[in-house]
C-alpha cells in the first residue's frame, strides 16, 4: 500500500521508509513472518505488506484497527455503489441526528461564514458539555455522562468534544459517521474507522496536532476559523476514496493484528512462524495515550468517566482508562526493553529496535529519555553478543508537533541476529554502490603505498552488505590487506583470512595490527626524526646568492643510459636563509655529492630480473635505479633503525617500506605504477630525509584511528583460533591452501582482487624492497603473466593458476553465498576464460556493479577502448557447475546485443564504453551463456558499437 498512510504519526517512519527497509530486509528469516510489535501508525507494517506475512501490534485500540485496515484491505468490488450507499446512510443519519442541535448549528455556520470570533465564542459558552453540566435538548435535562450514555444514540463526540477539540458540526459529524458505519457497514468497519481517524486528524483544533490537549480560542483565532471551516465528512469520503484504489496485497486478509501489551505476545508458539521482530517503542517518559486519545474514544465509542484531578479536568479533556505505558516510566522501561530483547535472542528471532536519540548530546536534552541509545545497544550485545549486533543511523529532522522547531535527531537501528544471505536485495546494493564515492582515503590507507589498492568504502559496503557480524570473509590475493582488515574492524567484527604468496602484503597488516600493542611510539619517532636530522648534510648545497650553506629539497637531471654513472644535472631546487624556494645550476662539489659512491652495510645490492616491459634491462642491478647520494642515506638511516628496539624497527621500516619508491630515480610525477622504471631525461632525486619527516608525522594520525577502530583486531595462527575481530594470515599460493588452513565450507563470504593479466607484476615489483628491508617475494607461485624470459609465465598458465584458485575457493565457501570479485577488461576472450572457469567450479554469475575511479592515462589516450573505473563481479555459490545451453545463433546474438545497447542509449542519452559494459551489456551476454560465441568472433564489444552505433569523440561517448 505504497504512500498510503492514515496519520502522519508521531514518532512515524514513514519518511525513514527506504533507510528502514534496505537495512531490515536481509534479516528476515525466509517464509516467515514480520511481527511490527509497536505498530502505532501502521507505516513500517505497510512497507512490507506487498513481500511478507506481516503481523502487527499495538497496545491503543485505533493503532490495531489502522493496522488491520492497512494490512488486511478490504476487497470492495463496487467501489461506485458502496459510495453511494454510504451518501445516503450519512445524509439521513446527520439530517435525523441533528434535530435537538439545528439551532446551534445554524449560528455556527453564520458565525464561521463571516468570521465573526466574538459570536463564535459566545455560541461555544452557551453550548451544553458534559464538562459544562447545562441544559441539553438532546436528554431534556442537564447534560451528564450518565445521561447522554442512557439514550444509547450516537452524540458522544457532539456533547464532550464539541466546541472545544471540534466544531459542533464537525463533532455531530463524527457521531453520524460512526454510527453509520456501527449499523450498516461492519463488514468494512477497520477500513472505515482508519479513514475517519484521518479526518479527525486534519480537522482537529489541537495545540500539537496530536490531540494531546486543544488550542486556547483567543490565542489562535485564525487557526481556529482555518480548522473549524474543514469538512469531517469530505475528508473521510476523499481518504477512503484514496484507500479502495489501492491494489491488494497477496498477504491481505492473512495477517494478523493484536490489541494487546507487547509482553503478553512474547510467547513461543506465536514466535514459532515469526522471522523477524521490529521494535519502535517510546523513547520518552511522555505517555502515548495522551496523543490521539480521542481516536480511541471513537473506536471504543463507550461514553467514558471524565478524568478529574485535584485541579479539576485536565487541560487535555481526558477520559478515564488510558493505558499508562511501562515503557514510558523510568522505573520499568528498561527491563521492559530487556524482557523483549532476552525471549527474542531466546526464541532464536531476530531483533530490530528503531530509537531516535539527539544527534548532539551535549547541547540538546536526554533528560526526558526513559533509556538511552547506549543502554539499549548494551543489551542488545548482551543477548546477541557483540558479533551479532549491527547499529546503523541516518541523520533526521524530528519534529515534535506542527509548530515545534524541528530537531536533529540520530535515527538508529540495532539489528540483532543473523542476514538472511538469501534475501539480499541485489539491486539495492547495486544502487548503494553505484552512488557511493569510492575513498581509500583515511590515515591507515594513507600509511602505506600498494599497487591498484581497492576504495576501502566499497569494501565494507559488500561485507556489511552480504555477510552477518562473526562471519569469516576470505581473501585469496591479500594484497594491501583492504578486504581483511575492513572485515575485522569493530564496527564490522567480523572474522578474517587473507593468503599472499608475498612478505610485503603480509608485513602491511601484521604491523597496521601490531600498532595497539607497541608503547611509544610517538615519542620514539619524535627521537628518530632528531637523529634522521643529523644526515641534512647529503643535501648540503652552497647558495649562489647569499654564498652561504643551503639544503637541497630535489634535483632534476638527465641520465641517458640507465645502467651509466653519467648524469647531466639541469636544475637543483633548495632552500636557504636568505631564499624560501631558490633553484641554482650545478657546480662540483654537486656533482661529487650526488655520485658520491656508497659504502653499504645494510643494503644487499640486487641484480634485477630482466624484463624490458617494465623497463628492466640485461645485467641490470639495484644501484642503477638510485643516486648515489640516497643509496647512502638509505643505508645510514636503515643503521639508525637497527638502533631501535625490534617494535619500533617495524614502524620504521613500513614508513620507509612507504616512500620508497620516492626514494629511487623517479621522474616530475613520482609514478608509483612503475617502481622499477626511470627515465633518461627530467629525472628526479628527493630529498629522502624530507620525504621520511614528513609521512613518519603522517604516521602520528595512524595511532588514535587503529585505537578508535581495531580495540579488540589481533591476527591468529589457526583457523580454529578465528573469532570476531580476529584475522588469519597465511603466506603461501591460495593453490596450496588445505584442508588443514580452511577446513571445507568454513568461508562465508569471498572478496577479492585477482592478479589481472599482466597489469601488475607484484612480485617482480618487490624486487625494490628486498635490498632494504629484506622483504622477500616468491616468484614461483605468483599467478600473473610476464614476458621475463626466465619465469615462463604465460596466459595458459595463469588461468590454469587461477582455475586452482577458484576450485579451492569452491570448497571453501559455503553454499548460497557470495564471491565478490574486482574485474575490469574490454577483451570478450579473457571475459569468456574467467566466466568459463567460474562456472565450472559451480559459481553462479548474479551481476555487475561499476564503480567510479579516477580519470587514467590510458583513458585520457584511447576512452573508445579502455575501461575507466572499477568492476565488481558478484557471484553465488552453487553446488554443481554451471551450464548454458543457448541455441541463438552469432547472428541473434549480435541483433540482441545491439538492440539492447540502442535502447540504453535511447533510455540514458549518450553512454560510454565501460557504462555499455557495465550496465547491462556483460550482464546480458554471461546469464545467456553467449560470451563464448561472441568471443569467437569479436575481441571486444567495442567492434560492435562500431559497426551500429556513432562514436562522438568530444564527448568520449557513444549515441
Amino acid at each position: 500500500m505504497e504512500n498510503f498512510t492514515v496519520l502522519n504519526y508521531q514518532g512515524s517512519k514513514n519518511n525513514l521508509s527506504s533507510f528502514i527497509y534496505k537495512n531490515i530486509e536481509p534479516y528476515i528469516q525466509d517464509g516467515r513472518a514480520i511481527l511490527d510489535i509497536f505498530s502505532g501508525s501502521a507505516a513500517v507494517s505497510n512497507m512490507f505488506r506487498d513481500n511478507y506475512q506481516v503481523y502487527a501490534n499495538d497496545v491503543e485500540c485505533y493503532a490495531s484497527i489502522i493496522a488491520d485496515a492497512i494490512l488486511n484491505q478490504a476487497d470492495i468490488e463496487a467501489a461506485s455503489n458502496l459510495l453511494h450507499s454510504l451518501d445516503i446512510e450519512y445524509t439521513t443519519t446527520i439530517k435525523k441526528q441533528a434535530n435537538p442541535i439545528i439551532n446551534f448549528i445554524n449560528h455556527e455556520q453564520q458565525a464561521l461564514e463571516h468570521e465573526n470570533f466574538e459570536e463564535l465564542i459566545a455560541l461555544y459558552n452557551s453550548y451544553p458539555t458534559v464538562w459544562n453540566n447545562q441544559y441539553s435538548q438532546i436528554t431534556k435535562s442537564l447534560l451528564t455522562v450518565d445521561g447522554i450514555k442512557s439514550t444509547k444514540d450516537f452524540y458522544l463526540f457532539t456533547t464532550y468534544y464539541a466546541t472545544n477539540y471540534y466544531g459542533i458540526i464537525q463533532a455531530l459529524d463524527i457521531d453520524c459517521i460512526i454510527k453509520v458505519i456501527n449499523t450498516s457497514f461492519t463488514e468494512y468497519k477497520t477500513a472505515l474507522l482508519s479513514c475517519l481517524f484521518y479526518a479527525m486528524k486534519e480537522a482537529v483544533f489541537s495545540k500539537d496536532g496530536h490531540m494531546a490537549q486543544p488550542l486556547n480560542p483567543e490565542k489562535n483565532q485564525s487557526r481556529l476559523f482555518v480548522q473549524r471551516k474543514k469538512n469531517i465528512y469530505e475528508l473521510f469520503i476523499k481518504k477512503f476514496k484514496e484507500y479502495i484504489s489501492v491494489p491488494l496485497s497477496k498477504f491481505s486478509g492473512k495477517n494478523m493484528i493484536f490489541n494487546s501489551n507487547f509482553e503478553e505476545l512474547l510467547d513461543e508458539k506465536l514466535f514459532s512462524n515469526v522471522g523477524l521482530v521490529y521494535a519502535d517503542p517510546p523513547y520518552t517518559d511522555m505517555q502515548y495515550s495522551r496523543y490521539y486519545h480521542l481516536l480511541n474514544v471513537a473506536a471504543k465509542y463507550e461514553y467514558p468517566l471524565l478524568t478529574v484531578t485535584k485541579n479539576g479536568y485536565t487541560k487535555g479533556l481526558y477520559t478515564e482508562g488510558r493505558y499508562q505505558s511501562k515503557l514510558s516510566q523510568r522505573g520499568s522501561a528498561k527491563q521492559s526493553l530487556e524482557n523483549l530483547i532476552s525471549f527474542c535472542a531466546h526464541a532464536h528471532t531476530n531483533l530490530a529496535i528503531s530509537y531516535a536519540y539527539p544527534q548532539d548530546r551535549e547541547i540538546q536534552a536526554t533528560d526526558r529519555y526513559t533509556v538511552s541509545i547506549d543502554e539499549l545497544v548494551e543489551l542488545a550485545k548482551k543477548y546477541y553478543t557483540n558479533a551479532r549486533v549491527n547499529v546503523v543511523t541516518q541523520n533526521y529532522n524530528h519534529a515534535n508537533h506542527r509548530n515545534s522547531e524541528q530537531k536533529k535527531v540520530l535515527e538508529y537501528l540495532i539489528l540483532c541476529g543473523d542476514k538472511n544471505l538469501n534475501q539480499v536485495n541485489i539491486d539495492s546494493l547495486k544502487k548503494t554502490l553505484c552512488n557511493l564515492l569510492p575513498s581509500k582515503n583515511n590515515s591507515m590507507y594513507n600509511s602505506h603505498m600498494y599497487w591498484s589498492q581497492k576504495a576501502f568504502n566499497i569494501c565494507d559496503t559488500l561485507i556489511n552488505s552480504l555477510s552477518n557480524r562473526g562471519d569469516v570473509v576470505f581473501d585469496p590475493f591479500l594484497g594491501s590487506g583492504v578486504t581483511t582488515l575492513e572485515a575485522i574492524k569493530t564496527d564490522l567484527s567480523r572474522c578474517a583470512i587473507g593468503c599472499d604468496i608475498n612478505d610485503m602484503p603480509l608485513f602491511i597488516s601484521k604491523l597496521l595490527l601490531s600498532v595497539n600493542t607497541i608503547p611509544n611510539i610517538k615519542k620514539e619517532l619524535e627521537n628518530f626524526i632528531s637523529e634522521l636530522n643529523t644526515l641534512f648534510h647529503y643535501y648540503e648545497t652552497t647558495c649562489p646568492i647569499c654564498k652561504k650553506t643551503g639544503t637541497i629539497s630535489k634535483v632534476i637531471f638527465d641520465k641517458p643510459e640507465r645502467t651509466g654513472s653519467k648524469i647531466i644535472i639541469k636544475t637543483i631546487n633548495y632552500t636557504c636563509k636568505c631564499t624560501k624556494r631558490g633553484i641554482k645550476t650545478a657546480d662540483e662539489s654537486d656533482y661529487a655529492k650526488i655520485n658520491v659512491t656508497p659504502v653499504l652495510k645494510n643494503i644487499s645490492n640486487t641484480t634485477l630480473l630482466y624484463n624490458s616491459k617494465i623497463a628492466v634491462t640485461e645485467n641490470d642491478d639495484i644501484k642503477n635505479i638510485f643516486t648515489g647520494r640516497n643509496l647512502s642515506v638509505l643505508d645510514e638511516i636503515l643503521s639508525i633503525i637497527n638502533k631501535y628496539s625490534e617494535k619500533h624497527q617495524t614502524i620504521l621500516k613500513y614508513i620507509l617500506m612507504s616512500i620508497l619508491h620516492l626514494c629511487k630515480i623517479t621522474d616530475k610525477h613520482s609514478n608509483s605504477q612503475w617502481p622499477l622504471w626511470i627515465p633518461k631525461t627530467d629525472c628526479v632525486e628527493k630529498n629522502i630525509i624530507d620525504i621520511y619527516t614528513k609521512k613518519i608525522k603522517k604516521f602520528y594520525e595512524v595511532i588514535p584511528f587503529m585505537k578508535e577502530n581495531y580495540t579488540d583486531s589481533e591476527i591468529v595462527e589457526s583457523y580454529s583460533s578465528l573469532s570476531p575481530c580476529k584475522c588469519l594470515l597465511l603466506q603461501k599460493g591460495s593453490q596450496s591452501i588445505t584442508e588443514q588452513d580452511i577446513p571445507d565450507n568454513g568461508v562465508d563470504l569471498i572478496v577479492t582482487d585477482p592478479p589481472y593479466l599482466e597489469q601488475v607484476l607484484y612480485s617482480e615489483y618487490m624486487q625494490l624492497y628486498k635490498p632494504f628491508l629484506n622483504l622477500d617475494y616468491n616468484l614461483k607461485d605468483e599467478i600473473i603473466v610476464s614476458s621475463a624470459p626466465s619465469r615462463n609465465k604465460s596466459k595458459g598458465d595463469y588461468f590454469n593458476l587461477l582455475e586452482q584458485v577458484f576450485h579451492m575457493c569452491s570448497h571453501k565457501l559455503k553454499p548460497n553465498h557470495y564471491l565478490c570479485l574486482y574485474f575490469h577488461d574490454s577483451d570478450l576472450n579473457v571475459w569468456n576464460e574467467l566466466i568459463t572457469i567460474l562456472e565450472r567450479n559451480c559459481f553462479r554469475f548474479i551481476t555487475q556493479i561499476h564503480i567510479d575511479k579516477t580519470v587514467t592515462l590510458k583513458n585520457i589516450i584511447s576512452p573508445k577502448k579502455s575501461l575507466n573505473g572499477d568492476s565488481v563481479l558478484i557471484f553465488s555459490k552453487g553446488v554443481a557447475p554451471i551450464k548454458h545451453n543457448a541455441e541463438e545463433d552469432i547472428s541473434e546474438i549480435e541483433h540482441n546485443i545491439i538492440r539492447q545497447a540502442k535502447f540504453m542509449v535511447k533510455s540514458n542519452g549518450s553512454m560510454s564504453t565501460p557504462e555499455l559494459y557495465d550496465n547491462g551489456l556483460m550482464e546480458i551476454l554471461i546469464q545467456n551463456g553467449w560470451l563464448s560465441k561472441l568471443s569467437n568472433k569479436y575481441s571486444s564489444l567495442v567492434d560492435i558499437f562500431d559497426k551500429h552505433l556513432t562514436w562522438d569523440s568530444s564527448t568520449a561517448k557513444w549515441k
